[in-house]
């Protein structure tokens, strides 16, 4: 068979860097980090209601510090959860059809757990429908200027 032997070849390096793959990876997959355990304390299906909110923060997080990629992954990843979160509540107050409701949350979060690996690994994880339009969105957010916060008006003033 062609190609190299398996031992002589380099691995592939990953362009995107760590921060971006770890918090790319934690906001997809925060419906396992954070509503599981969660889902013990105060219940299931609000437990996963701090998961889209999560995700949001960490999508937040990256557009201030201009991480084009990790904003993308992350802002993706709360529409998801926010998904997961409505389908899991449908079929906990016993809404439209609640199996089929809590089979589509089923499944998306098994798909949002399949964008936490390919997050974590670097690759470009874009989900079926909502990743072209988060993909616009992301790119339309990095361009608009962010206004400085301090908090309780502590830090250093920009009066420039």
């Amino acid at each position: 068979m062609g190609g190299e032997p398996a031992g002589n070849r380099e691995p592939e390096e990953v362009s995107f860097p760590r921060i971006e793959r770890w918090g790319g990876s934690l906001a997809h997959g925060s419906a396992l980090i954070v509503g599981v355990p969660l889902a013990f304390l105060i219940g299931f299906p609000w437990s996963l209601a701090v998961c889209p909110v999560a995700a949001y923060m960490i999508s937040r997080s990256f557009r201030r510090r201009r991480m084009a990629w990790g904003a993308f992954q992350a802002m993706q990843a709360s529409v998801v959860q926010l998904l997961i979160f409505l389908f899991a509540a449908i079929s906990a107050l016993g809404g439209f059809y609640p199996q089929f409701a809590f089979l589509i949350a089923g499944l998306l979060f098994l798909y949002s757990l399949a964008g936490a690996l390919d997050s974590f690994l670097g690759f470009h994880f874009r989900y079926l429908v909502i990743g072209r339009v988060l993909e616009r969105v992301s790119a339309v957010n990095l361009e608009r200027p962010e206004p400085r916060r301090r908090w309780f008006g502590w830090g250093s003033r920009d009066d420039s």
